[in-house]
Formats: C-alpha cells, sequence, structure tokens
C-alpha cells in the first residue's frame, strides 16, 4: 500500500473529511486530495502533524506494509493460555466421561433385567460425550506447529487412552468401585501435569515460562 492510499484508508476509517485534515494542517483541501491521489507528497513536519491528527506512530502511516505484517503476526500468533486452558479443559472432561460410562456399564450389567434399558441409555448417551471429549483432545493436537513432536504427543496420548480404558475395564471386572475411580484421576492427573509437560512439549501448568 503506497503512502497515498494509507492516507485515504486512515482517513475513511476516522470518517474524517478532507477539509477537516487540511484545516487541523493549516493547509488547503486540495492538498490532501494531491496527497491521497498521490500528485505530491506531504513534507516531514506534515506527515508528523497527519499522524497526530490520525492518532497512529509515524512508522504506521509511512511503513504500511512493514506495520500490516507485522500486526497481522501478531494477531496470528496463538494465545498459550488460552490453548493450555483449552487442553486442561478437554483432558478432564474425557476423564469426567470416562468415569460416567464406567458406572453406568458396570450398573448395566449387575442390573436386573427390568432396570437394564434405563442404565443401557445412560451408558450410551455418556459414551458420546466420551467420544466428544476425545475427539476434542485430538484435536487440540493441532495447535502444535511441529509436525515431528505432533505425532509424537499423538502417539503418547493414544497409549494414555488405552491405558484409561485399560484401568475402566479392570474396575469392572474386579468391581473396584471407587477406588477404580480414583486410579482413573490420579492417572489423568499424571498425564496433565507431567506427561504433557516433560514429553509432549506443553506445558499445562499454571506457570507457562
Amino acid at each position: 500500500m503506497s503512502l497515498g492510499e494509507n492516507i485515504r484508508k486512515k482517513r475513511k476509517e476516522l470518517k474524517l473529511s478532507q477539509e477537516y485534515v487540511a484545516e487541523k494542517l493549516g493547509i488547503s483541501r486540495q492538498a490532501v486530495s494531491k496527497w491521497e491521489t498521490e500528485q505530491s507528497e506531504p513534507t516531514a513536519g506534515n506527515l508528523v502533524e497527519l499522524a497526530n491528527v490520525f492518532g497512529i506512530g509515524l512508522s504506521e502511516l509511512v511503513e504500511p506494509k512493514k506495520y500490516t505484517s507485522e500486526e497481522t503476526t501478531e494477531k496470528r500468533k496463538p494465545n498459550p493460555i488460552l490453548r493450555a486452558n483449552l487442553t486442561r479443559i478437554a483432558i478432564t472432561m474425557q476423564a469426567a466421561f470416562l468415569i460416567a460410562v464406567t458406572q453406568a456399564l458396570y450398573m448395566f450389567w449387575h442390573a436386573d433385567h427390568r432396570n437394564k434399558g434405563l442404565y443401557k441409555g445412560e451408558f450410551f448417551f455418556d459414551l458420546v460425550l466420551l467420544l466428544l471429549a476425545s475427539i476434542w483432545m485430538s484435536a487440540n493436537h493441532l495447535y502444535e506447529a511441529d509436525v515431528a513432536q505432533r505425532r509424537k504427543n499423538i502417539k503418547i496420548e493414544l497409549i494414555y487412552c488405552c491405558v484409561q480404558a485399560g484401568i475402566a475395564l479392570i474396575t469392572i471386572c474386579l468391581e473396584m468401585g471407587l477406588v477404580g475411580m480414583a486410579v482413573i484421576i490420579a492417572a489423568a492427573v499424571f498425564y496433565l501435569f507431567y506427561i504433557n509437560s516433560k514429553f509432549m512439549n506443553r506445558k499445562l501448568t499454571k506457570s507457562l515460562r
């Protein structure tokens, strides 16, 4: 974007007339028009005053390409706190729904024939929520820019999910009850705060430094 185009763009964004800008700078409206159509260029002093009228820095006015590029890069930079929070929530919800599925399946297996339909519906409902949480967990890997690290993280998370599923099955088969639920929670906490930071390059603790 040229200097003239940028002057016109900034003036339009602020909804200022050429007459208003000219009055503020103590020049004619025709002079402002010539700047915008690139028939002439403002002096250094006029540029400084023009930047003040627009409420922007001089560099933003005279180097729009560089400024726009830096602004776009800044906007596209991922927010590490938001990314960490989304990952934490997904892992926590996945563990919570796994516990719900485990409990529903246990109750279904041990319920009498009259109540099996009730627990069967609860099981499938919780299972859908578990699958959605697992998909969310997988989607969070897209934040990792390093492809090799992303593949490694996916493998680690797959192992984690298999371990959690194994704990859930053992809990049901051995009727471990609350003990099994506690093990699932402990595994999720260990994965969340240790495995992620140690092996997956994801800082999910409160401190992101």
